[in-house]
């Protein structure tokens, strides 16, 4: 077993205020690998970061087993752009590496790849399906425009890709080829459908 060094100045922050529409039933309750998909995703985070921060929409999950520490939105209904702006918000460090809790195959190598890249206001992967703003991080300085976003009504995280006020990296998919061939570590887990791909793809990655 190799050993992942925690990861300094950085604030790991788990959104899981989803109101699981396509999955039909709560996703956090999934189970996975003999735990809950919350659970798993919390409990990788917890093996990097000193701080992890759990955001929802209403306090609805019990956590205390968990290394967290749970927040509710500060600004409600707005979406994964309002959960993030809390979980920053809410921070200790002056960056934040932001993740949904339907992410299972979350890759501790990827993400300390991730973050031990230089210092950006973000840092955003950029798969051939387009931006991944829930498995990047994010400075404490995007915490004004997130704010200035949600008041105009623009919910897309992706909008701050482009704000010429930030300091952005977008990095290709093919930086992790080596450690997730596959991908697999920013795979989203929204219908049923999604749940039997991603069972099935854990069985043959064991």
């Amino acid at each position: 077993m190799v050993n992942i060094k925690k990861i300094p100045n950085i604030s790991g922050v788990v959104l899981a205020g989803g109101q699981s529409r396509r999955m039909g039933t709560d996703k956090r309750n999934l189970e996975w690998g003999g735990t809950k998909f919350l659970d798993k995703v919390c409990l990788t985070l917890g093996e990097l970061f000193d701080e992890i921060i759990l955001v929802t929409a209403i306090e609805d999950y019990p956590c205390g087993h968990l290394p967290v520490r749970l927040v509710t939105d500060a600004i409600p209904h707005t979406g994964s752009l309002g959960g993030m702006f809390t979980g920053i918000k809410e921070a200790s460090h002056p960056s934040v590496f932001v993740v949904a809790c339907d992410m299972p195959f979350l890759n501790s190598f990827v993400i300390s790849r991730l973050c031990a890249m230089p210092d950006s206001d973000v840092l955003m992967v950029k798969l051939s399906t387009g931006y991944q703003p829930l498995h990047a991080r994010y400075s404490k300085r995007c915490s004004l425009i997130m704010e200035q976003m949600i008041h105009d009504g623009n919910l897309r995280i992706q909008s701050l890709v482009k704000d010429p006020s930030l300091s952005v990296q977008v990095v290709e998919e093919s930086l992790f080829d080596d450690i997730d061939p596959h991908g697999y570590s920013f795979l989203n887990i929204n219908t049923p459908s999604d749940y039997e791909f991603a069972r099935k793809a854990a069985s043959h990655l064991k």
